[in-house]
């Protein structure tokens, strides 16, 4: 008994390191990526970002003494976590596949895979044809004759606010394809609450928008609600995958 206890606390301690190992890994990967885009691409992250804003004719401002320089460093990082999230999925991968079986692991390769995509597809998606429209209503069409200041740190803070929701909303069909795998939701289920769901979407709309107005909101709601819609279809999807494979078995068991 002695011994059991002792060799569990090995194995935990053993997880313990690996998990600390994994952690410094991705954090020093993170600051050589921040590093490396500070020193090589530090003003072509910067015009990306700024070039919805400039494209109006909005000119960006610092405010305070060190607003400019710690901006530009939180850009960095941002463009280190970046390319840096291979190497992050990897050492994740490398921690988590040894209590795998081998089709779990080949799931596992997919989801991360896929989870990825979407976030850039969501962000991407979010910059190109949501961003632009939302600063032109917010600073042209509806800044009544004001002359907008805005600072580059507080600029910088609307855009991670902005995207980051877009791309984590893009993960909702993946999600709704595992819980529907699983049973935790079903198209039936999705659609019975379909007034709910749609209420929620637009009040998660507003907590997520970095600004209070409702020209913001709506603009992430309604990419929310196709989303929403394309769940159905694939908890549908699902189902009819799921009846099709019993009623296979059914079949190979009354043979």
């Amino acid at each position: 008994m002695f011994k059991s206890t002792k060799a569990k606390s090995d194995s935990l301690y053993g997880h313990l390191e690996e998990l600390r190992r994994t952690l410094l890994a991705s954090l020093l990967a993170v600051f050589l990526g921040a590093v490396f885009c500070y020193v090589f691409f530090l003003g072509f992250l910067t015009d990306i970002l700024l070039c919805p804003i400039q494209s109006l004719g909005k000119d960006l401002v610092f405010i305070g003494v060190g607003e400019g320089f710690i901006t530009h460093i939180k850009i960095a990082f941002l463009g280190g976590m970046i390319i840096s999230s291979p190497v992050i999925l990897w050492e994740l991968l490398k921690y988590i596949s040894p209590a795998l079986y081998r089709n779990e692991k080949r799931t596992l390769y997919i989801a991360l895979f896929c989870s990825t995509l979407l976030l850039i597809i969501g962000i991407v998606f979010a910059y190109c044809c949501i961003l632009p429209v939302a600063l032109k209503m917010l600073l042209v069409n509806l800044s009544f004759g004001l002359t907008p200041m805005i600072s580059i740190g507080a600029y910088v803070s609307f855009l991670f606010w902005f995207l980051l929701p877009f791309g984590l909303i893009f993960e909702t069909p993946l999600a709704v394809y595992f819980l529907s795998k699983i049973g935790l939701v079903t198209p039936n289920l999705l659609v019975a609450k379909r007034k709910n769901i749609i209420f929620a979407l637009f009040v998660l709309a507003a907590i997520l928008t970095p600004t209070p107005d409702i020209i913001t909101q709506l603009l992430m709601a309604v990419p929310m609600l196709i989303l929403y819609q394309i769940s159905v279809w694939i908890s549908k999807w699902v189902a009819w995958s799921k009846k099709k494979k019993n009623e296979k078995l059914a079949e190979e068991r009354a043979v």
